[in-house]
């Protein structure tokens, strides 16, 4: 607290000894340390008085929002209570009223238009060369046609 080191310490002695004498020392010394453990306990009383007074504080705010949920509380069942009473309402409806009968009496019933029929789709699928597009399906070499490339001379006989 004082932070004193030990050189402080004997410069106090030595300055006690010389003021007060060698003879008053020891009981001067003795009463100093009873007022030094007078005022270490004051201060760990005050202390400890200030500590319990805030945890009563404490408590007491806590009581508070105890009695303040406990009153929100009351609200959640009213609020469980009218969702229950509208949740019955739905279920159970009960009969119609007039009103809703006789408008539905009135209203003419919508006329069944037939669908259109399906349309099927009928084309052909595209032939698959299977030979370019795959190396290990060779076809047979396409063959000599029947006519030749050249066309014939034309005949000079008469």
């Amino acid at each position: 607290m004082f932070e004193m080191g030990f050189w402080e310490l004997v410069l106090v002695a030595v300055v006690a000894l010389i003021v007060v004498g060698p003879e008053k020392l020891p009981g001067v010394a003795r009463t100093a340390g009873l007022w030094v453990g007078k005022a270490r306990r004051m201060i760990a009383d005050v202390k400890a008085e200030v500590d319990r007074e805030l945890q009563l504080d404490e408590l007491k705010q806590s009581f508070r929002q105890q009695a303040d949920l406990g009153g929100l509380k009351g609200f959640s069942q009213q609020m469980k209570s009218l969702e229950r009473d509208i949740q019955a309402e739905f279920n159970d409806p009960g009969p119609p009223p007039d009103w809703q009968s006789s408008v539905a009496n009135e209203l003419p019933l919508p006329e069944s238009t037939p669908s259109p029929a399906p349309v099927a789709i009928t084309a052909a699928p595209a032939p698959v060369n299977l030979a370019k597009n795959d190396p290990k399906r060779v076809g047979p070499p396409p063959a000599a046609s029947s006519r030749p490339s050249v066309p014939p001379p034309a005949d000079s006989s008469p």
